[in-house]
């Protein structure tokens, strides 16, 4: 069975974009994954119930990581696959998608390390980068239909 790539070899442009897509679903899944021995084996947070909110614990931080790459993944996703049934430029999905995966990666690093303040340093700083990566790729998907 071929896969749509193959049937469409227009699409193989887009293969890094498509490459990040997954890699950032199945980092999502693991960080779910996770917060089971990071979260709740230590007792600090119960499952089912509100946040304690404390970003000195690792448990407060594991799942705010995961909830935020959930939060997240959807936009990034639905700006990702408009602009390539759009035709946006490869090298522009392709080189915002790259960002938009360097800044999460850095994002979850200072995140689960602690490192940085809780608000206006690296970890905003990253996060910010990939709000502008994801809004640069959903600005190109709409010029594209335009």
């Amino acid at each position: 069975m071929e896969n749509l790539i193959d049937t469409l070899p227009q699409l193989s442009a887009y293969r890094p974009a498509l490459i990040i897509v997954a890699s950032l679903s199945l980092i999502a899944l693991v960080q779910n994954f996770l917060t089971a021995p990071l979260a709740f084996a230590s007792q600090e947070q119960t499952p089912g119930m509100p946040l304690q909110f404390d970003h000195s614990k690792l448990s407060f931080r594991a799942v705010r990581t995961y909830q935020n790459s959930a939060e997240s993944f959807p936009a990034f996703l639905a700006a990702v696959l408009v602009a390539i049934v759009a035709g946006v430029s490869p090298l522009v999905l392709n080189v915002a998608a790259g960002v938009y995966l360097l800044a999460r990666l850095l994002f979850w690093a200072f995140y689960y390390s602690g490192f940085g303040r809780v608000a206006g340093g690296p970890r905003t700083m990253a996060f910010v980068l990939c709000l502008l990566a994801n809004i640069l790729i959903a600005i190109a998907a709409l010029a594209a239909l335009f």
